[in-house]
């Protein structure tokens, strides 16, 4: 597995890349283009970052996220749609980095996180993708906010369909159960993802790290489908 990721960074880094929004080459996604992607916004319930005046929201206030609050960057719409869908079904992972970058901004100062883990991946799906797009956008996260990565703390217990074509309870039914702690965490974990829909990924991994000793976990992805 590291040498088919290795072989795969190494593509990457030698096939000449085009921008997604501009179509200049030298990128697949520049640093100044980042702009062009659609924002989040600022009026988002700051628990499950749904958009709207009220914080937190009437779902928030019925049934709270085990999370502590939730940020995106972007909106999964447009060209962020775009560069997420590639990197999880095309391979081209190099969009992940600078999206990364991107989510590493929206993160609060006052949200006391020691260490920054991603949502894993199944090993069968990994085997088949070679790579976790979470945990490359969680890596660059890590690395911006000057933070420890720590892939070790989460495993998937087991393989769970797509949660693409599912609504919104059998999305919370289909991955309950499927993470378990791998480690003890520290106090404060930063939960990294791509993309947010309902919240049921990052619930249920909260829910473990919770269960495992975690006093706090907030949550981190690139962009949330509204």
């Amino acid at each position: 597995m590291v040498a088919r990721e290795l072989l795969h960074e190494l593509a990457e880094a030698l096939l000449p890349q085009r921008c997604i929004a501009c179509g200049r080459f030298g990128a697949s996604l520049h640093p100044g283009c980042l702009d062009s992607l659609p924002a989040a916004g600022s009026q988002r319930c700051s628990r499950c970052w749904a958009p709207g005046p009220a914080s937190p929201c009437s779902a928030c206030l019925a049934d709270p996220p085990p999370f502590e609050g939730l940020r995106t960057p972007y909106r999964f719409a447009g060209l962020a749609r775009r560069a997420l869908l590639e990197a999880k079904f095309r391979g081209i992972s190099a969009h992940l980095d600078p999206l990364g970058v991107a989510a590493a901004e929206v993160v609060p100062r006052w949200w006391a996180i020691d260490a920054v883990t991603p949502i894993p991946l199944h090993a069968s799906r990994r085997r088949r993708r070679g790579f976790n797009q979470s945990e490359l956008i969680a890596r660059r996260v890590a690395s911006r906010l000057g933070l420890p990565l720590r892939a070790d703390l989460l495993r998937r217990t087991r393989s769970t369909g797509p949660q693409t074509a599912l609504g919104r309870d059998r999305r919370a039914s289909n991955v309950a159960g499927a993470f378990a702690a791998a480690g003890e965490p520290p106090a404060g974990v930063l939960l990294v993802d791509d993309v947010s829909t309902t919240g049921a990924t990052l619930a249920a991994a909260a829910h473990a790290l919770l269960d495992a000793g975690a006093e706090r976990v907030c949550a981190l992805a690139v962009a949330r489908e509204d």
